[in-house]
């Protein structure tokens, strides 16, 4: 199966998302078992699903592009390297004009 490219400014921002997302669902985890009300907790637990559900179409989205590999760490940390590298070579080329 072949992936479908994506622009790195387009990763940038699904992957802001995706830890956003990330951040949402342990929050509302937290607020779950913090909460007394029944009603509030039922409210927290569907949202928290509706999260997890997000946070799965946007880590597909990304891994269909080829952006991220949580099942091959080596493979995933050259490509975190490469995405670095690529930042400091655009900010090293840009700061010299």
């Amino acid at each position: 199966m072949e992936s479908k490219q994506i622009s790195f400014n387009d990763h940038v921002i699904a992957t802001d998302i995706l830890f956003e997302t990330k951040a949402a669902i342990k929050d509302l985890a937290t607020a779950i078992t913090e909460s007394a009300s029944e009603e509030i907790h039922t409210f927290l637990t569907k949202e928290l699903r509706r999260a997890i559900d997000q946070h799965e179409k946007i880590y597909g989205f990304l891994q269909d592009r080829g952006r991220y590999d949580a099942y091959n760490v080596p493979q995933q940390l050259q490509k975190d390297i490469e995405y670095a590298d690529y930042i400091l070579d655009q900010y090293t080329n840009n700061s010299l004009q």
